[in-house]
């Protein structure tokens, strides 16, 4: 009798920035990697990436919410 909405109605732009972030992260550390990084800080290196990359993506995050 009453439609529901969707549980993620919305949120489609965060979503959408959510996968952008973690691309850019997962590139960036890739890129690193082919520059000579050695296999055992990869994952440090994806982590630092991630928390910097925090810094322009928090206030994008909070303007797309809804």
């Amino acid at each position: 009798m009453f439609e529901t909405p969707a549980s993620v109605q919305g949120y489609g732009p965060v979503v959408a920035l959510f996968w952008a972030y973690v691309l850019i992260a997962l590139g960036v550390t890739l890129g690193i990697r082919q520059l000579g990084l050695p296999d055992e800080t990869t994952l440090y290196v994806f982590l630092g990436v991630g928390l910097v990359l925090l810094k322009p993506f928090v206030p994008l995050f909070k303007r797309y919410s809804p």
